[in-house]
């Protein structure tokens, strides 16, 4: 790492982390493909109206009996995450009625398998679910990274996909974790088919997050922060704008949300470093069909893998929908954190007798931070 600085100096090094997120680690992911694909979920491709191939899982509504629960131990203001995944019989798991559909977006530098835990959750619900992989992660096309108008294109081309061949019953609902939060925000207003839409640490401005990258570890290396100034900064954003052609300055979530007719319900943990509350509220203020709900205790990296407390209240958030785009939106509120530590469970995920998998986060860092391998996964 510092024979790569040492050669290139950190603009060219913060510059490429910007233009590439990078694809995920193949172990790393692996349980999580194997849960989807024991559980019946098929992986396919689709090729946009610009010619991106665009890799996606889908999957059909089944009893699996999914839960997720998570314990925490903090000590000294450093946190130790573990999550358990638990599911019945996978390959016996019963057809449910169809109640909608919902498009799972995964965040930066990971793919869409990493939304495994939402997606089972919502398939066990009654919900058609698909998960893409964004373009240049996963097994998508490499194409150049647009922070999410381009991403939204991509989005719009595979719904409309999927519903000529008849595979994502509405009503339709967008979910995304970070930055792909961020395109669910894009993608909504140019889908009128979309009923709702649930965005987790959406950034409100691409430029302040790129800058705040380095403190929180989003880049790898947290002591990055030392060795890199504001003014180059400023030149790899710049050169990473001519690289993908695109302005970061310009990119405003916050219009494409002042233009979406639908209920929309921002989350945001209190011990976020990456994107901060105060930002969050005040994208939420650009829609009166917007609302923020800051999650207490939780970090950037804890607050997408809390199925336990935010999943149960946004099925009843999701059926609180009004009809039509004149009436109230509904309330949110999530769950307490667990208070009762959950033992590691491993386990291969078939038979008969149920199935878990298991992922644990040992974080050295304050909370709600994260580095190294964690922010490959989230």
């Amino acid at each position: 790492m510092l024979m790569a600085l040492g050669l290139s100096g950190c603009t060219g090094f913060v510059a490429r982390q910007i233009e590439k997120p990078g694809r995920s680690d193949q172990k790393q992911m692996a349980p999580f493909r194997q849960m989807l694909e024991q559980a019946g979920l098929h992986y396919d491709t689709m090729r946009t109206a610009q010619g991106v191939r665009i890799a996606y899982w889908h999957g059909l509504p089944r009893d699996y009996g999914a839960t997720q629960v998570a314990s925490e131990q903090r000590r000294a203001g450093h946190v130790s995450f573990h999550v358990d995944f638990h599911f019945r019989a996978l390959k016996k798991a019963a057809p449910l009625p169809v109640r909608g559909s919902i498009v799972l977006l995964h965040p930066w530098g990971t793919e869409g398998s990493a939304m495994a835990g939402w997606g089972l959750a919502f398939a066990s619900a009654g919900y058609v679910v698909v998960m893409p992989d964004l373009r240049s992660q996963g097994r998508s096309d490499d194409a150049p990274v647009g922070y999410g108008p381009r991403e939204a294109g991509d989005m719009v081309s595979l719904v409309h996909a999927l519903e000529a061949t008849h595979r994502l019953p509405g009503p339709l609902y967008l979910l995304g974790a970070s930055y792909g939060a961020t395109v669910a925000l894009f993608t909504a207003p140019r889908l009128p088919e979309v009923h709702g839409v649930i965005a987790l640490e959406p950034y409100a401005d691409a430029v302040n997050v790129i800058h705040r990258a380095p403190a929180s570890g989003l880049f790898g290396y947290r002591w990055l922060v030392r060795w890199i100034s504001s003014h180059e900064m400023d030149e790899a954003i710049a050169r990473a704008d001519r690289v993908l052609g695109i302005d970061l300055y310009r990119i405003d979530p916050g219009e494409a949300l002042a233009r979406t007719k639908v209920c929309t319900l921002i989350l945001g943990g209190n011990h976020d470093e990456l994107i901060p509350p105060s930002a969050l509220r005040a994208l939420a203020r650009r829609s009166p069909k917007a609302r923020y709900v800051e999650i207490a205790g939780e970090g950037h990296l804890t607050l997408p893998l809390r199925t336990d407390r935010l999943f149960p209240p946004m099925l009843k958030w999701i059926d609180g929908l009004p009809a039509g785009p004149d009436g109230d939106c509904p309330g949110y509120m999530p769950l307490p954190p667990t208070a009762v530590p959950v033992p590691h469970v491993r386990s291969k995920i078939a038979g008969d007798r149920g199935a878990a998998r298991a992922l644990s986060l040992q974080s050295p860092s304050p909370l709600g931070r994260g580095e190294g391998p964690w922010m490959a996964l989230l």
